[in-house]
């Protein structure tokens, strides 16, 4: 035995060793990952403040990622609600220079203008589908609760595809927000039986299928027609009192005002419907007059269930019995008994849902986007259009009717103007909704997000912070570490290495 040092010594040295060299290899780590730790083993006595500020960062982020793209939701929409608005008021104003001219006698010049006023509305209604139709991620924003589904379907290409189904004289478009939104459905047990005929007609087994009331002279006594007011008087008290305002009304029976009419208002009596058009002449009729309520009105109806039509049609004319439907184009043959689900409907512009969407800005708030496309603004808008758009009402004589067609225009540069800016006082019978409010709800809702947005990047950025405090490394502080361990490490393996060399020999020597 010639070295001094023992077994023991040279192990515990190595073992120094070694510690050495692996805590230069955990703070290597450290420098690399800008981690003290990559487990929380290591930060043991924080590991729980530390979850705390990391769930907390996580669902602060998890709120700032949503709003985000609520943010940007909103903005699209407010984009598109103030676009239609911009084209309402260059309708609205086209409208109003073409009513400053005289339209009692209109030469086929001014007719040519009208036409061009005409294609210039349904171009406007076109850009109001497009900017109600506007989606992002998938979604349209306009659409309700079904947010799948296109909202706005205005289903025509051209102006006259749109005159094809409004004539203005068989069928003419919706003057009243019940008329234009009515999609009430018929069920085969309302019909009962249905036969489908191919010279163009629907008929139900059932009477009164297609009519939610009917008056008829028993009930209402003499009723009158005034032409100059826009009446229909019965004579008998209260027997109008189900009718609402903005109802389409037909009237079967009479000599000369048989048609479909919307009614305007009632007497608080119940006896007289103010109605628009009015009638074409001054009538008293003592008996044989019907006045219903038809269910299907005239215009765009859909029938599902049925074996071979289903599809959509326009309803050109309504029984005064309730029981058959004239349509174009004509059905083909078929005869469907009373057990079947075949259901008629009428079709609306809007095909979104009901539900108003919400949106959660934060663990305790939440906002309506409260903006669909059923919205009275946007209702109004399209209604307006509408009556312009359709085709010319004719006299006896085939000629223009100048005075319906200065009735229509007013009223829909009066409805126009109610949707860019809803007045109470000119228009207290017409949905209080316009641009202006949609306009505002959606700002008021932006500036609600973009607050807590700024509030929830500072409050990530105090949660990170406190974070990393707890887990993230000081690259100088490690820096100066690795250095003093490679220190201690060189001295250690050269200290060993002097040790290794001592024996009793050179020692004695």
């Amino acid at each position: 035995m010639t070295r001094v040092p023992t077994l023991a010594a040279h192990n515990l040295m190595a073992s120094r060793l070694m510690q050495t060299q692996t805590n230069i290899y955990d703070l290597q780590t450290q420098l690399s990952t800008k981690k003290k730790s990559q487990d929380y083993t290591g930060i043991a006595a924080d590991t729980s403040r530390l979850i705390n500020f990391e769930t907390q960062a996580s669902r602060t982020q998890a709120f700032i990622t949503t709003n985000t793209v609520a943010n940007t939701k909103l903005s699209t929409m407010s984009t598109s609600v103030t676009g239609a608005r911009k084209s309402l008021i260059q309708f609205r104003d086209d409208l109003s220079k073409f009513l400053g001219r005289d339209l009692t006698s209109m030469d086929d010049a001014e007719i040519n203008d009208f036409k061009d006023l005409q294609q210039r509305a349904f171009n406007i209604m076109k850009d109001v589908e497009d900017y109600f139709d506007i989606k992002i991620d998938g979604q349209y924003l306009f659409a309700g609760g079904k947010s799948d589904a296109v909202p706005v379907s205005v289903p025509y290409t051209s102006l006259e595809a749109f005159q094809s189904v409004y004539d203005g004289n068989t069928v003419t478009a919706p003057e009243s927000r019940f008329a234009h939104m009515n999609n009430t459905q018929v069920t085969a047990a309302e019909t009962g039986t249905l036969t489908f005929n191919a010279g163009g007609t629907i008929v139900a087994g059932n009477a009164e299928a297609f009519n939610l009331q009917h008056y008829n002279s028993a009930g209402m006594g003499s009723t009158t027609f005034d032409s100059t007011a826009g009446t229909i008087s019965a004579t008998n008290a209260n027997v109008f009192g189900n009718v609402e305002a903005g109802m389409t009304i037909q009237v079967g029976g009479s000599t000369g005002n048989d048609r479909f009419y919307t009614v305007t208002g009632i007497s608080s009596d119940g006896r007289t419907l103010t109605v628009v058009p009015p009638p074409a002449a001054d009538e008293t009729a003592p008996a044989g007059l019907d006045v219903t309520v038809p269910s299907v009105q005239p215009g765009p109806m859909t029938v599902t269930g049925s074996n071979g039509n289903n599809r959509t049609y326009t309803v050109t004319g309504v029984s005064i019995d309730g029981t058959t439907l004239t349509v174009t184009p004509p059905p083909s043959a078929e005869a469907l008994g009373a057990t079947r689900s075949a259901q008629i409907s009428n079709a609306i512009y809007y095909q979104g849902g009901e539900t108003v969407v919400q949106h959660r800005v934060d663990e305790t708030r939440s906002v309506e986007f409260g903006v669909n496309a059923k919205d009275g603004a946007v209702e109004k808008a399209l209604r307006a259009i509408g009556m312009v758009c359709q085709g010319m009402p004719v006299d006896g004589s085939g000629e223009v009717d100048g005075e319906e067609l200065r009735r229509r225009l007013d009223s829909a540069f009066n409805i126009a103007s109610d949707a860019v800016d809803h007045s109470n006082l000119n228009n207290a019978t017409e949905n209080g909704q316009d641009f202006g409010r949609l306009e505002n709800l959606l700002a008021s809702n932006q500036v609600v997000l973009k607050n807590a947005l700024d509030r929830q990047k500072t409050q990530l950025s105090f949660f990170q912070t406190r974070a990393g405090e707890i887990e993230n490394a000081d690259p100088t502080e490690v820096a100066v570490k690795i250095n003093d361990e490679s220190n201690a490490l060189q001295y250690s393996y050269a200290a060993m290495s002097m040790v290794n060399r001592l024996s009793l020999l050179s020692y004695l020597g």
